[in-house]
């Protein structure tokens, strides 16, 4: 990684590894509570020592978030999992941060559109053919929108 670059690093076989601070940018961005945006470094600060014990500088978040640190200690990190609710193993092990990743990717899908667990119990009761009429309802109003926001921008003035 140079420079503080949170992107996804390159293996040789081509598949994306994500960066440490990729990893912990990602946490700061998507995992914070409904109808607020991202915690500061210093709420994260207060929460991790208040729920760790574990005293961790706004700067060393700010340095790890940005690729600037690296390194950290073990104890850092279990704390930054704890204060996320992420398995300490999401910043070592690719195939764990991919599926904590899916994880939140759908729970920030549900928070940022109003889906409360009412839905989800309803949705839970319906019937197996039932729910996937759902999905291809949904899939099929995401097609539609999709092919709407690229005709808009085929038949923009900028082209």
């Amino acid at each position: 990684m140079v420079g503080g670059d949170t992107t996804p690093e390159r293996r040789d076989d081509a598949v994306a590894v994500p960066s440490l601070a990729h990893k912990v940018d990602y946490l700061f961005r998507r995992m914070h509570p409904d109808g607020r945006g991202p915690y500061s470094l210093q709420e994260a600060t207060g929460a991790i020592e208040e729920l760790t014990g574990e005293k961790v500088s706004h700067n060393t978040l700010w340095k790890l978030r940005t690729g600037k640190h690296d390194n950290p200690t073990k104890r850092v990190l279990e704390a930054l999992a704890t204060f996320f609710g992420v398995p300490p193993s999401y910043f070592f092990d690719d195939e764990v941060f991919r599926a904590v990743e899916e994880q939140i990717e759908l729970l920030t899908v549900l928070r940022d559109t109003g889906v409360r667990s009412a839905h989800l119990r309803n949705f839970l009761r319906l019937s197996p053919e039932a729910q996937q009429m759902v999905g291809e309802l949904i899939e099929s109003t995401a097609r539609l929108e999709q092919r709407s926001r690229q005709n808009d921008a085929d038949s923009s003035p900028s082209n």
